[in-house]
């Protein structure tokens, strides 16, 4: 029963996400500016990725208590997008054993949700275009809760359209709450 207790605590607050044991804090010069990177093959073709507050200010560290925006400059190769689903993953920088992302545990709550109501701007036409996605964290008051101040993340979003087309981002930076 108390093995039990402890393999649930753990999973729900992983020690890891708040860098116990790991000398590096912040990855890749995440201290200092976002990382990103396409994270699948797309049609869409993703140029650069702005961290911005709400009046289109830079913002650097990002603030997860607030919604946070990107500003994304890409180019649609393949058709308009009007519909699709939008998944978030979610990871933390640290570890016991050495450095390293840890999953934080959304239990699909950030899973499968409707792209175009959850911070993707639709339509996405064809051609080069600045848009705003907007990642509304506020939502999901638990998943806050659970995540360390002034700490490294990784998150993925992957936004797939119903014929099975795909555009994925992943971005590493510094957050905070408050």
């Amino acid at each position: 029963m108390l093995q039990t207790i402890i393999l649930l605590i753990l999973a729900l607050f992983p020690l890891s996400s708040y860098g116990i044991g790991c000398e590096e804090e912040f990855p890749g010069d995440t201290d200092r500016k976002l990382n990103w990177f396409p994270s699948c093959s797309s049609k869409i073709i993703i140029h650069s990725v702005k961290p911005i507050d709400e009046y289109g200010r830079p913002e650097y560290p990002v603030h997860v208590d607030v919604p946070l925006h990107i500003r994304v400059n890409l180019t649609n190769n393949g058709p308009v997008f009007t519909e699709g689903k939008v998944t978030t993953n979610l990871w933390s920088w640290g570890g016991w054993f050495g450095c390293d992302w840890h999953t934080v545990l959304t239990f699909g709550i950030l899973s499968n949700l409707d792209a175009c109501t959850n911070g993707i701007p639709c339509p996405i036409k064809r051609g080069n275009q600045e848009i705003i996605i907007v990642m509304d964290f506020t939502k999901w008051q638990t998943i806050i809760a659970i995540l360390g101040n002034d700490a490294a993340y990784q998150i993925e979003q992957i936004i797939s359209t119903p014929n099975g087309d795909s555009f994925c981002i992943t971005v590493q930076a510094r957050a905070r709450k408050y």
